[in-house]
């Protein structure tokens, strides 16, 4: 079973607290060099195994920082993308409107051409009618007193 770094330097700590203070010396200890080794050994021994688990911990985070970030911008890109297709669709409708405002302004000017052409041609025929009627009757009076004579 691995030992952390922490617990190496615990128990490095505990030998230097363990040692011996040797008198008048300022604060000096004699301590187990050889156990003192040992632990500075397996620390040395396990210190690149931390730096590589802190490595790949801070590349993990670098990588998913990437892929947060490559989605955000996707994110973005079909909301400006969704954003310009409703523009679009407005517009369309716009355009469509007003489209059909012409085409109706367009049928109504036509109605009223085409209404006043049969309104004015219907006046020439009945007062066609009209004159020969008025023609007939003035024949018809004509004849009329003819007969009387």
């Amino acid at each position: 079973m691995a030992v952390s770094l922490e617990t190496m330097l615990e128990a490095l700590e505990e030998i230097l607290e363990e040692g011996m203070s040797v008198p008048l010396s300022g604060g000096k200890r004699v301590v187990d060099v050889d156990q003192a080794r040992d632990i500075i050994d397996d620390i040395r021994i396990n210190l690149p195994q931390e730096i590589l688990q802190a490595k790949a911990i801070a590349q993990d985070k670098a990588q998913i920082m990437s892929k947060a970030h490559k989605e955000a911008e996707e994110i973005v890109r079909r909301a400006e993308e969704r954003a310009r297709h409703l523009i679009d669709k407005e517009e369309i409708v716009f355009k469509a409107n007003e489209k059909a405002k012409e085409i109706t302004q367009s049928a109504h000017t036509q109605a009223q051409q085409l209404k006043a052409t049969v309104t004015k041609y219907c006046d020439n025929i009945l007062e066609q009618t009209q004159e020969q009627l008025q023609k007939s009757f003035t024949e018809v009076k004509l004849v009329k007193d003819n007969l009387k004579k």
